[in-house]
């Protein structure tokens, strides 16, 4: 079996870092096809004023990208979004590491896959979370998997790191928690009860610990929940979501209309920002206790929603067109998740594999939040990145297991 050592694939990833750095200072105007204004505006905030006072959004990212605006202004956020697409490459070397030996050719495949991707090469042009989130995804993965195998101190470390600063990112990460510390108490080989139990202190410690430093810095108060995860509740548990999900990708648009059915006039998308997300949240709790068969089946439509290409087909459409390939491109990328659904049921032997059900189950919560509150096809992203390294992980580890058979 053709090997290539670890230190040639990541001379090729420090080449490839070189090249990307060097093209994101040359070209750095920002792309503004999906530009996600209120990070923006949060960052420049933080940029100027070393705080963030709004409080809809998550904070993680946009004190990211305005420490990078502190450094060469908006011209330089490129530059510094090129640096965590190639934290996204070595985190994806780290995930498909094999226990022992070099890298088989489907592993370095793999890598390759991950690194051409055309999404996350443009998201280096754009003001959105997604690379990011793929970081410390793939990082929180990779050091699950480093600790099913070696059960070392510093995998727990890791750990909490990835899952603090994901949670200041992604709030709706949080759902993944729960598989890190299912990870850390059922682990084969872990030790007696009392050092799963330390290990699990100390996961949380340091966790905690992340989410509130990264909240003093950035709000001067240790505690914070961004209020956009009530509004997403509300916008996919109500009466008009199902239209807006099949048509819209995302129940973002019936807010309007289920909060005006309610009595609220919010006309406009400030007001509808400003609304109070302890009433969101009564809203959708009251709408999923009076229709709960209804909001099984908008659950059921969420999760059609989030694994479509979410392309807006225009009027006068042709296959033909650019816009043809455009569709054509969206299809291509949203096929990741059928295909790894298809190869886990191939290598289903072995499925409960330590390593192999850590993954799934992160997979399944990963998509959890977004079943319960709103789905929207963009918001799969970082996942499609995650499966497109693991689709070839576990070829890979498929056809070892053969060999040695």
């Amino acid at each position: 079996m053709i090997e290539i050592s670890g230190k040639k694939i990541l001379l090729i990833i420090g080449i490839i870092a070189i090249i990307v750095f060097a093209l994101a200072i040359v070209w750095n105007d920002l792309n503004f096809s999906f530009f996600v204004n209120l990070l923006f505006v949060d960052a420049k905030e933080f940029a100027e004023e070393g705080s963030i006072t709004a409080d809809f959004m998550p904070i993680g990212y946009s004190s990211f990208l305005g420490s990078c605006m502190k450094i060469g202004g908006a011209g330089g956020i490129p530059a510094c979004q090129s640096l965590v697409y190639a934290g996204v490459l070595l985190m994806a070397f780290w995930f498909l590491r094999p226990r022992e030996g070099g890298f088989s050719i489907l592993r370095a495949l793999g890598i390759a896959a991950v690194a051409l991707h055309p999404m996350l090469i443009l998201n280096i042009w754009r003001v959105h979370d997604g690379n990011l989130t793929t970081l410390l995804l793939m990082g929180l993965l990779a050091s699950g998997i480093a600790f099913i195998r070696f059960k070392s101190m510093r995998w727990i470390i890791l750990l909490g790191v990835f899952s603090g600063l994901l949670f200041t990112v992604r709030p709706n990460t949080i759902s993944l928690v729960v598989i890190t510390l299912l990870l850390l108490l059922a682990a084969k080989g872990a030790g007696t009860k009392i050092k799963r139990l330390g290990r699990i202190v100390i996961f949380a410690a340091i966790a905690v610990f992340l989410v509130m430093g990264v909240n003093t810095v950035v709000k001067q108060a240790p505690s914070f929940f961004a209020r956009h995860g009530m509004y997403n509740l509300f916008a996919g548990t109500n009466e008009y979501a199902e239209q807006y999900l099949l048509s819209d990708y995302s129940g973002e648009n019936s807010l309007e209309e289920a909060l005006k059915a309610r009595g609220f006039i919010e006309e406009t998308f400030e007001e509808r920002l400003a609304f109070p997300s302890e009433t969101y949240r009564e809203l959708a709790l009251d709408y999923v206790r009076a229709h709960p068969f209804e909001y099984a089946k908008l659950t059921a439509i969420k999760f059609i929603t989030i694994l479509r290409p979410g392309y807006h087909v225009p009027d006068n459409f042709a296959w033909g067109s650019m816009d043809g390939v455009k569709r054509i491109v969206k299809i291509a990328l949203a096929l990741p998740i059928l295909i790894w659904i298809f190869i886990v049921w191939k290598t289903r032997k072995s499925f409960f594999d330590e390593e192999n059900i850590f993954i799934f189950l992160i997979v399944i919560f990963y998509l959890l939040p977004f079943l319960l509150a709103n789905a929207d096809p963009r918001m799969r992203f970082p996942l499609d990145i995650l499966l497109v390294a693991d689709i070839f992980r576990r070829l890979a580890e498929s056809r070892r297991a053969q060999a040695r058979t």
